[in-house]
């Protein structure tokens, strides 16, 4: 989210993270500027990783001005899902975030006064400079100092763990084949989703994927399906794998096949027709038709394999360059409004989801 220091002038925010899973929680906001990246920290005396050591004696936490905010933040957490208070609390989020942004910019711009080159490889993406900052309230305003370091911190681009590479063969002594690329060997030729590239290795054109620690166990998930996919012998419509990539963490992402496309997604392509920017023989009722069954059909493969999509929508799908549909993402997400939480993870909440995409696509298919 791009903001702007009244006098200092623009900076970015790249993510949220809450530490502990205490009364109140502390909240780590992650920004960048000049290219370089800040971890910024407010923290709560509940939190168990660490908080309550670097706020001082006496001090009035709940009195603060940043200690209010997490407080009301915490109190928003608890109970059913409820939309109300999850725009609440993104309110929240967001006026926090700008407050101590604001607040930091100024030793942001002490410790980054230069911008730093873009990014070339995936290794300096990932692994750039990063320093972490606290917000703390003096005299009735934020204010902002240089940490050393913070336990609640973690790594943020997490491998995929040992005994689950093992269990799928890519352990120490691996038993299958699959090539293993450097992040460094990884370079970016533009972003396609948030932890999502188009990417070359070598003179090949590919798509990475990589993990996250917000979704810490996606990586892993989605490199399960694929190699089932590939030790099955079968092509559906998926993407390819074509490589892991490693960093000095571990393996932190995936390699796919990069299949060319006109349409950011089928999600994208309905909303253009709809909105009157995408002619409407572009998803013509035999094109619509020829979608569903091959969504159907790849989706029941991937049951019989005994792997769940989970993710189930519209932006989960490709009209590649020859008009076929193309089936994405099986790190484990679930998108609002497709599948009830109640029914994840579950073949009831599998034929929901494709009703629903039957719907979009304005297709009455039996789905036994």
């Amino acid at each position: 989210m791009p903001c702007e220091h009244p006098d200092l002038g623009p900076y970015k925010l790249t993510g949220v993270k809450y530490i502990g899973h205490s009364l109140v929680s502390s909240v780590v906001f992650s920004y960048a500027y000049n290219g370089v990246w800040f971890s910024v920290l407010a923290a709560s005396p509940d939190d168990e990783a660490g908080g309550e050591a670097i706020l001082s004696a006496g001090y009035k936490f709940d009195q603060s001005i940043e200690g209010k905010f997490l407080i009301q933040l915490s109190n928003l957490q608890w109970g059913e899902f409820d939309a109300a208070r999850d725009a609440q609390s993104e309110h929240l989020e967001n006026e926090l975030a700008k407050l101590g942004g604001n607040a930091c910019l100024p030793l942001m711009r002490e410790l980054a006064p230069v911008p730093i080159p873009e990014p070339r490889t995936l290794q300096e993406q990932l692994y750039p400079q990063t320093y972490t900052l606290q917000i703390l309230t003096e005299d009735g305003k934020l204010t902002c100092r240089q940490l050393d370091s913070y336990a609640g911190l973690t790594e943020r681009h997490p491998p995929v763990a040992e005994d689950k590479l093992r269990v799928m063969g890519l352990g120490a002594e691996p038993t299958i084949n699959v090539p293993v690329v450097k992040a460094s060997q990884v370079v970016l030729v533009r972003r396609l989703q948030s932890f999502v590239w188009l990417v070359k290795v070598g003179e090949a054109d590919m798509v990475c994927k990589t993990s996250l620690d917000t979704f810490w166990n996606s990586i892993g998930e989605e490199l399960e399906a694929y190699l089932k996919i590939r030790a099955a012998g079968v092509e559906p419509r998926v993407p390819e794998l074509t490589g892991i990539i490693q960093s000095h963490a571990g393996v932190i992402g995936i390699l796919l096949r990069h299949i060319p496309h006109k349409h950011h997604s089928l999600g994208a392509l309905l909303a253009g027709v709809k909105q009157g920017t995408v002619a409407q023989t572009e998803a013509a009722p035999l094109l619509k038709q020829k979608w569903a069954t091959q969504i159907k059909e790849t989706l029941t493969g991937l049951h019989a394999l005994g792997i769940l999509w989970r993710d189930i929508k519209t932006d989960n799908v490709l009209i590649d360059d020859n008009g076929d549909a193309v089936v994405l993402d099986f790190g484990g997400g679930n998108t609002m409004g497709w599948v009830d939480r109640d029914k994840y993870g579950t073949m009831e909440g599998e034929m929901q989801g494709l009703r629903k995409i039957l719907d979009a696509l304005e297709v009455e298919t039996a789905q036994d």
